[in-house]
């Protein structure tokens, strides 16, 4: 069998081939289009993750940023930041010692705990979303312009349904 990649990507008729030979039952029209979404998906991220680092961001940065610019006195602790990123604390204490020394945000150590500390918003990282917003938003307008408002609110509806679906896969998978 081949080995396929991106750049050489199969048509239906070898999907077919590798479904009869390998699974009970699917529909090579599924199968490409689930490729297609993962390729589309694979190269909007690299056009967007290109914006990003115009500004010396990666997305998980500029989250963290905006979780910060919303947050009361621009500042959240460490594990406030894990919870609303949905990563780890060791995520976040790589993060944010990275941003630290890009000077888009500090360390304020807790006045009655030794072991704590707030993360808060620096001037430099006011100045990097101030900058960075106005081409988050032209850079997905580009990304989307090409659907009509029928086709926005189509999207959304399909997106729901493939949240569901990846719902359902994993709690097959637990």
């Amino acid at each position: 069998m081949e080995n396929f990649t991106f750049k050489d990507r199969p048509d239906n008729q070898r999907i077919q081939l590798t479904i009869d030979h390998y699974a009970e039952s699917s529909d090579s029209t599924i199968a490409s289009l689930f490729l297609d979404f993962q390729w589309t998906f694979r190269e909007m991220q690299k056009a967007y993750d290109s914006v990003l680092e115009q500004y010396d961001l990666s997305e998980s940065k500029f989250i963290i940023l905006m979780f910060l610019e919303r947050a009361a006195d621009h500042s959240l602790m460490p594990s406030e930041l894990a919870d609303k990123l949905g990563a780890s604390r060791a995520t976040i204490t790589k993060l944010v010692n990275n941003m630290e020394r890009a000077g888009m945000i500090q360390k304020i150590p807790s006045l009655t705990d030794k072991r704590a500390v707030q993360v808060q918003l620096t001037d430099t990282g006011k100045d990097v979303l101030t900058k960075f917003l106005p081409k988050n938003f032209e850079a997905v307008n580009i990304l989307l312009e090409q659907l009509d408002e029928e086709e926005i609110e189509q999207f959304f509806h399909l997106l729901n349904k493939i949240k569901q679906g990846t719902s359902n896969l994993t709690k097959e998978m637990e």
